[in-house]
């Protein structure tokens, strides 16, 4: 018997949770010292998605204008963001990481993939073709789905 989209979804409820707490744990270990993985997290967005208002970050790491104020003032105070003045409106802010927070970023990722292909080294080389595989699913999954009362990424670009 096939399994269902709902027994699938069951899995994923817990799955990911644990591997989020799993890679949290790996990029704790690798990053500089004083940095934290919500600060991390920042870095991250700023990676991927580009320039940003602070609306988007804190929207992103799930934390209030404010919080993300005080964390972003300290990114900026390491060089490891810059501020600038939004192209669309002169009341916004854009954030954007610096060279330096990118060269962070970097070997914090680099550290974590060589403990998470560890950990995945484990497998038999079948089920790390699966895992692979289920992992690009989830993943154009996600990046398609567009959840209820919040926009795509791509709508947070204001800058």
């Amino acid at each position: 018997m096939e399994p269902s989209a709902e027994d699938c979804a069951g899995v994923m409820l817990e799955a990911i949770p644990a591997a989020m707490r799993v890679i949290r744990q790996h990029l704790r270990a690798h990053r500089l010292a004083g940095l934290s993985v919500p600060q991390l997290r920042v870095l991250g967005f700023l990676d991927r998605c580009g320039p940003a208002t602070l609306s988007a970050v804190a929207e992103h790491v799930g934390t209030t204008r404010p919080s993300m104020s005080r964390m972003i003032q300290a990114l900026v105070e390491r060089q490891l963001v810059r501020r600038q003045g939004g192209s669309l409106d002169r009341r916004t802010v854009c954030l954007e990481i610096a060279a330096k927070g990118r060269r962070i970023l970097e070997i914090a990722r680099r550290a974590t993939v060589a403990q998470l292909a560890q950990q995945i080294g484990s497998l038999r080389a079948e089920e790390v073709g699966r895992l692979r595989q289920a992992m690009s699913l989830l993943l154009r999954m996600v990046a398609t789905e567009n959840r209820p009362g919040r926009p795509p990424e791509k709508v947070f670009k204001q800058c």
